[in-house]
């Protein structure tokens, strides 16, 4: 497994994250090119199965989560590919819910290993692939042989230009759109939109999300020129998320939960065997660690990946709803390439005290440089996750909850540092006191 790892990671650039490699051919037009012909070079495993494309700021991974857990409902098997991992490189693939195994992983990128050598031969001006493209070819791979009957993926930056996009969705979906990755797509909501409009296909249907007014118009827009089929449904009302047993909170999983749906209606004109009549309770036991992810306890932790202005703000709005009459003392560390100011600017109403710290890897903002960003309240600095950690349930109160957020990169050691191990099923496990 490691040496599959290593060997994966090296197509990634330490600093910008595996969607880069220095060796690629500059510029991200590239990388559908380039994906396609990976894909094509390993057979075309995505042309097996229908597929659905999740682009978005917000609530990708969550709704790309309950559309395979509804399916399921259905008998129908469904690959899941999300982004980014919590603790485990494998949690990105999942089949039928279930993480690779450590021996699977390994096997299916030992069958990657030829292709970047096939790739400078046939299109040499392409670069190297990145570590993201090798693993969306290595996520077909494992569908493709798990005889899924529907790929679900995760969009990883902006649409048009993403590796993902180099397959052919029947179904395109966009959940809400806020301020992300705006080197690459601009400062504009309205720019932002166009470019993850770039997902959708004349005559499909184009699941649309809650929407900032200029976002909503830049997709409906895209949607009357490509001949896409708009479809914007209501968030859940509370009866609906009860019957379908929502187990992830806040309001925004309603509106996740709602797109779902609406998604898993759209397969089912492609001839996926999907019927909502089978739904009943699927979503009660879908686990979705990371994403307002509760550890009982006195204090009760909270771990969630918000890295954004929208997540951060759905984050305190929750935070309130659960948490009436607690103050927060926020475990915080951000990666340096996000906008740290607005995520603090949504946390702070909330704070007792805020313990900074950085998230593993080279990204990571100085917590010193985090700490600096926080006005009126107590704000201390810490070398990792565990000693933050430490220190904020040694001194909150007992009228306090710690909330453990900023980046899934910091979730991820916090649920190692607090002895939970990675999820390997997303539903049907045993309950194991975390909610």
């Amino acid at each position: 497994m490691s040496d599959a790892l290593d060997w994966l990671l090296s197509f990634s650039d330490p600093r910008r994250g595996i969607g880069w490699n220095p060796r690629s051919r500059a510029g991200i037009e590239w990388n559908v090119r380039r994906m396609r012909v990976l894909l094509d070079l390993a057979g075309a495993p995505d042309r097996r199965m229908a597929c659905v494309l999740v682009a978005g700021t917000k609530g990708k991974g969550s709704t790309a989560a309950m559309i395979a857990r509804l399916l399921a409902a259905s008998g129908v098997r469904a690959g899941l590919a999300t982004k980014p991992h919590v603790q485990a490189f494998r949690e990105r693939v999942r089949v039928d819910g279930a993480a690779l195994g450590e021996a699977r992983f390994a096997t299916l990128v030992d069958g990657l290993r030829d292709l970047p050598g096939a790739l400078a031969r046939l299109l040499p001006a392409a670069g190297e692939p990145t570590t993201f493209d090798l693993t969306t070819l290595l996520a077909f791979s494992a569908f493709a042989r798990g005889r899924c009957d529907v790929a679900v993926i995760e969009v990883g930056l902006g649409g048009r230009y993403d590796a993902t996009n180099a397959c052919d969705p029947h179904v395109s979906l966009v959940t809400p759109i806020s301020h992300d990755h705006t080197r690459e797509l601009g400062p504009r909501l309205d720019g932002i939109a166009r470019e993850k409009a770039g997902v959708l296909r004349p005559g499909r249907v184009a699941v649309l999300g809650p929407q900032p007014p200029s976002a909503r118009h830049a997709l409906l827009r895209e949607c009357a020129r490509l001949g896409a089929m708009p479809c914007e449904p209501r968030p859940l009302g509370e009866g609906r998320a009860r019957e379908l047993g929502l187990a992830l909170r806040g309001a925004h999983q309603r509106a996740n939960a709602a797109l779902a749906l609406a998604a898993c209606d759209a397969l089912a004109g492609h001839g996926v065997a999907y019927d909502q009549r089978l739904a009943g309770r699927a979503l009660a036991d879908l686990r979705w660690p990371g994403r307002f992810e509760v550890l009982d306890g006195s204090p009760p932790i909270v771990l969630d990946g918000a890295h954004n202005d929208g997540s951060a703000r759905a984050l305190a709005a929750t935070l309130r709803r659960e948490y009436p009459r607690r103050r927060v003392r926020f475990v915080l560390g951000i990666m340096a390439d996000k906008d740290a100011r607005a995520v603090v600017r949504e946390l702070l109403p909330l704070a007792s005290a805020v313990h900074a710290t950085v998230p593993p890897g080279a990204r990571g903002l100085p917590a010193r440089d985090l700490a600096r960003l926080v006005r009126g309240v107590p704000v201390r600095t810490h070398e990792d996750a565990a000693a933050a950690i430490r220190a904020a349930r040694h001194e909150a109160a007992p009228s306090e909850a710690v909330c453990v957020t900023g980046s899934l990169a910091l979730v991820g050691a916090a649920r190692d540092a607090l002895g939970l191990p990675v999820v390997e099923r997303l539903w049907g496990y045993a309950g194991s006191g975390s909610r």
